[in-house]
């Protein structure tokens, strides 16, 4: 099952996705990137809504009306 997680790569946030049987940690350093959240997330969706609610209120709005 494919599962995603949140990353930091050059000092921004983003989703990558998580190849089944990898851990998050190590799809985080292919990416050249950090882990930033220990939890997976079942689709991109709920990823998205995950990192939403990381930014500040500002640029939240602008990641939830998908800008």
């Amino acid at each position: 099952m494919v599962r995603f997680a949140i990353i930091e790569v050059n000092q921004n946030l983003t989703i990558a996705q998580v190849t089944p049987g990898q851990l998050p940690e190590d799809t985080a350093r292919e990416e050249r990137g950090h882990l930033i959240d220990p939890v997976t997330y079942r689709s991109y969706d709920q990823a998205h809504q995950a990192l939403a609610k990381m930014l500040p209120e500002d640029a939240r709005q602008a990641v939830l009306q998908g800008a």
